[in-house]
């Protein structure tokens, strides 16, 4: 009996696809807020009597970004655990085209 006469368990498998959202954006908009907050606070305050307003925009700046890193990783961790809702579950069957033979394919990579 030859493999093509054979049933392939392998022929149908199930696949599961969840979106998900990439976690660098919601990053660098914490990032980001957190240097417009820091802009506002400097630009209604004036800076620090020691310091220019670079240096205190600078300082508030760094300041901010770890608060507003970790609500960027919360904001991810929410719409993550929304999109587990949108979890599909597909069926998918092994499919040739006629005059296809699987055997005549040439590798991606040569074997030499």
């Amino acid at each position: 009996m030859s493999s093509r006469d054979q049933p392939e368990a392998s022929a149908r498998r199930q696949v599961t696809v969840r979106p998900t959202p990439r976690l660098s954006p919601f990053l660098v908009i914490g990032v980001l807020a957190a240097a417009a907050a820091a802009v506002v606070v400097v630009l209604v305050t004036g800076p620090a009597d020691d310091y220019t307003a670079a240096g205190s925009l600078v300082y508030l700046t760094v300041a901010f970004a770890l608060p507003g890193l970790a609500l960027g990783a919360v904001a991810w961790l929410l719409i993550d655990r929304r999109s587990r809702k949108r979890t599909r579950t597909y069926d998918l069957q092994k499919f040739e085209a006629p005059g296809f033979d699987a055997a005549e394919r040439t590798p991606a990579h040569g074997s030499d």
